[in-house]
């Protein structure tokens, strides 16, 4: 009987010792909702970023067409001035 109390005894602190461990190693429910929710938060940050650098790029295409375009007709007006001039 006394090796059956001392087989209990060890079996409940080998328990406590691994309830131990996995309370300072592994995350609970908890902690693992806390960090899926920041990570929500940083990949919402992150698609805003996104976001805002398509608008930056498509404002520097549109000023880069009309950049264009504005060149192109300078370039056809001074061509035409030149060819009056020279006729």
């Amino acid at each position: 009987m006394d090796n059956e109390a001392a087989s209990t005894h060890h079996f409940e602190q080998r328990i406590k010792e691994l309830k131990e461990f996995l309370e300072k190693h592994y995350a609970s429910k908890v902690d693992l909702l806390e960090f899926r929710e920041d990570v929500a938060v940083q990949f919402g940050k992150v698609h805003v970023e996104i976001a805002q650098v398509h608008v930056t790029i498509a404002k520097m295409e549109t000023r880069m067409a009309k950049w264009l375009i504005a060149t192109v007709i300078a370039m056809v007006g001074a061509t035409f001035a030149i060819v009056r001039y020279f006729h």
